[in-house]
């Protein structure tokens, strides 16, 4: 019995650990739109600020348009882990009290849907990284900046679905949107 208990402790922590990593990757890609947003109300405001003067800010436009990019697809992240998300598959869970196989069949749709994305948001951002894609501004801004949120956000989020599967599955609390 000894080294049932063992080996199921063991698988535990495992899940236990893994979990908490999932947790802190669905959390940097909330600190990380933090970061972004800033960064995109700066460059708003710079944007006004040259254009009041009569400068140039063509390149405040792409900034801005390349940053609304990235906080859309790192802030999707961050309150998919939150469980901030309005779904059917949240309503269901609740109307259900969470059952097993709704929280499985939920994580299973998507999680699929979340593969395809990133694989397809790979491929565009590989693509548009060997071409040298730019935009059509001064600056000449590479595409492929704006276009690796995709992969990269859908990773997060991904990681956030698996946090919270792992944590219900460990009888863990879940982070919620109200705290």
């Amino acid at each position: 019995m000894t080294g049932s208990s063992t080996s199921v402790s063991s698988a535990r922590r495992a899940l236990s650990g893994a979990c908490r990593a999932f947790g802190l990757i669905a959390q940097a890609a909330g600190i990380l739109a933090s970061v972004v947003l800033l960064v995109l109300a700066a460059s708003v405001l710079l944007g006004i600020l040259l254009r009041s003067i009569s400068i140039d800010n063509s390149w405040t436009y792409d900034l801005d348009t390349f940053c609304l990019i990235w906080l859309a697809f790192l802030g999707a992240a961050y309150t998919g882990y939150r469980a901030a998300h309005v779904t059917s598959g949240i309503s269901l869970e609740h109307i259900f009290g969470g059952a097993l196989v709704l929280t499985l069949v939920r994580f299973m749709i998507v999680a699929g849907f979340l593969i395809v994305f990133v694989r397809s948001g790979y491929a565009q951002w590989h693509s548009s990284w060997l071409f040298g894609e730019t935009t059509l501004d001064v600056v000449q801004w590479p595409v492929w900046v704006a276009k690796l949120a995709l992969p990269v956000g859908g990773v997060a989020w991904l990681a956030g679905e698996l946090h919270k599967l792992l944590a219900g599955f460990l009888g863990k609390k879940l982070p919620s949107a109200g705290h």
